[in-house]
């Protein structure tokens, strides 16, 4: 950092002895390129982010996929416990993965026949003009909730490997031991 500073010190000194503008305006140039060099290259980086942000969420959006997905990376972990041997895995879903929507609360005056006047709350989604068609604003997809997992495994019979197993998938998968279900293979 000091290297650059002194650089850019010579740099200045030069251009302000062959010239009129002083040092202070020099100095205020190269840090307003300076800003803008920064912002060009956040902004860069935050539609790269963002690109790969929407590129995440479409390829979690197949059930099957998803499903698939999570098989692999259980039978990797699982796989891995010490006596569990070979491993595969069964994930069933409940259902696909799910868009939740933006939406506007609305309350509207309404009078009823005794003359009162109430409050009456209107849910509606938050749509946009896109493509030549309306659109919701998705806010965020929840990923499809599991509702059971199969393992089966050479060191199945083992109580203890089975409690290593039941615990690994329970803790990752963030559901009840009594949707685990652990055997032994042939």
């Amino acid at each position: 950092m000091k290297k650059l500073y002194d650089e850019i010190k010579k740099i200045i000194e030069k251009i302000t002895e062959k010239s009129r503008i002083s040092k202070k305006m020099l100095l205020s140039a190269f840090l307003l390129l300076a800003g803008i060099i920064a912002l060009t290259v956040s902004e860069i980086s935050a539609e790269s982010k963002a690109a790969s942000a929407q590129t995440t969420v479409i390829s979690t959006s197949g059930t099957g996929e998803y499903a698939a997905d999570l098989e692999m990376r259980l039978t990797s972990i699982i796989s891995s416990i010490s006596g569990a041997g070979k491993t595969k895995v069964m994930v069933t879903l409940e259902s696909g993965s799910e868009e939740i929507y933006l939406h506007d609360y609305n309350y509207g005056e309404n009078a009823d026949p005794s003359g009162k006047n109430s409050f009456e709350r209107k849910d509606e989604y938050v749509i946009v003009d896109s493509d030549g068609g309306e659109k919701g604003i998705v806010v965020r997809v929840a990923e499809p909730r599991v509702r059971g997992v199969a393992v089966v495994c050479e060191g199945g019979n083992s109580e203890v490997v089975r409690e290593q197993i039941i615990s690994a998938v329970t803790a990752l998968l963030d559901i009840s031991s009594a949707k685990v279900s652990v055997a032994k293979m042939n």
